[in-house]
């Protein structure tokens, strides 16, 4: 048994995950590693189905590539008029004394770009605190509750274009997809990605395998519900979130896009995905919200280095230790900031961490989180379910786990 699998094993035993499924493979075929692990109070298999959550913007991204593959939609394309309710949303400017809110008409165009890269104003509520505040002071509308226009009534943090902030733009292009193919995301995904990769488990309306683990704020144990809320069962789907599936199933989507099969994507629109998207300004306001932030979805040190591409965060410069230039990550970690207030996370769990091999420091993707580095000609992903989002028990897990890939790979070393 490797260090890696007997520190895997050490921290199922001490409760720091409840298990985990693990798969990587390398371009050429020489690595091809599949694994779960099972604490004695969950049982992990391959076949496990899980939520995705933000996941789940990766196929959405896909999605939107192939339509602007058929001449559907483009990049630049201007869609308020596809999504009317969205683009009728002010522009928030702040408060004054009394908590009143200080709006102001948007006046800069939202495209499916601005979408896809977070930049079009649209955020979500535990990144930027001042949502939280009006939220709690407008209250819920429980008549739109599990819809997309429900879910997220509530104004842009910047105008379109000059900003950054991670939000719901991918679960807006979820609309826009599903109005411009007259087809549901379920049946659009299902009929375009699925099947021509032969996924049987991926949809937004079925069950998951096994319950959602939830970390103690007291003695930093967990519990096991499967009644927890999550992010499945709305109304509608959302493209930012809420399929489940098989970590091998959606590995199938990570090996197209890392061999350039063609299967669901021509290879200029793949190549798009793994370059920066970002102008200075927005980029500017990514380092500043993701570099050291607790609710980043992966291992995000302070390098500078980085910007959006299409579907995830970008590694953009040579100084990480193993990760090449123009590497993919993101995951996608249950939350449940729509159902309550959910503030950002602190570090505030106890017991201590159990120590990980002093080789194995260096990088998270999250709960189910992915990574592609196509330069190393390697992906990876990693599927656990445990709230809450920012849980820090399971980052050494995910760092040691996307070092491990690079190790097996022989791409630890540049």
């Amino acid at each position: 048994m490797s260090q890696f699998e007997n520190y895997l094993e050490e921290s199922v035993r001490r409760d720091v995950i409840p298990g985990a499924v693990l798969y990587a493979q390398d371009k050429d075929g020489s690595l091809e590693w599949a694994s779960a692990i099972s604490g004695p109070d969950v049982q992990y298999t391959m076949d496990t189905v899980m939520e995705l959550a933000s996941v789940t913007k990766l196929v959405t991204t896909v999605a939107a590539l192939q339509l602007i593959e058929r001449g559907d939609l483009s990049l630049d394309q201007n869609v308020e008029e596809i999504i009317p309710v969205f683009s009728s949303l002010d522009v928030l400017d702040g408060f004054n004394a009394d908590g009143m809110p200080f709006l102001h008409k948007r006046r800069k165009s939202i495209t499916v770009e601005k979408l896809l890269t977070h930049t079009s104003g649209a955020a979500y509520p535990f990144v930027d605190g001042r949502l939280t505040q009006l939220s709690k002071r407008k209250g819920s509308n429980s008549e739109n509750a599990g819809t997309v226009d429900g879910s997220f009534d509530i104004p842009l943090s910047f105008e379109p274009g000059e900003g950054w902030m991670y939000g719901t733009g991918v679960d807006r292009l979820g609309q826009v997809i599903e109005r411009v193919t007259k087809m549901s995301l379920e049946q659009y995904f299902h009929d375009h990605i699925f099947k021509p990769l032969g996924i049987t488990t991926g949809t937004f309306w079925g069950k998951v395998g096994v319950p959602m683990s939830i970390r103690s704020g007291n003695d930093g144990m967990l519990t096991h519900d499967w009644n927890a809320p999550v992010f499945t069962g709305s109304k509608e789907c959302h493209g930012g979130q809420g399929l489940v599936m098989s970590i091998p199933d959606f590995a199938k989507i990570l090996r197209s896009l890392l061999v350039d099969d063609g299967i669901l994507l021509k290879p200029e629109s793949t190549a798009s995905m793994f370059l920066p998207h970002l102008s200075p300004g927005p980029r500017t306001m990514l380092l500043q919200h993701v570099q050291g932030a607790e609710w980043t979805l992966g291992d995000v040190p302070i390098t500078n280095e980085y910007s959006w591409g299409l579907g995830g965060l970008l590694v953009d410069g040579d100084s990480h230790p193993f990760r090449r230039r123009n590497t993919l990550t993101w995951g996608g970690a249950p939350s449940l900031y729509w159902v309550s207030d959910f503030p950002l996370c602190h570090h505030t769990l106890s017991p201590e961490l159990p120590e990980h091999p002093s080789h194995l420091q260096n990088e998270i993707t999250d709960f189910v989180g992915k990574f592609i580095d196509r330069a190393a000609g390697i992906y990876g992903v990693f599927g656990t379910q445990v709230m809450p989002l920012c849980d820090r028990k399971v980052t050494p897990v995910l760092k040691a786990f996307e070092e491990e890939v690079y190790r097996r790979a022989g791409k630890l070393e540049k």
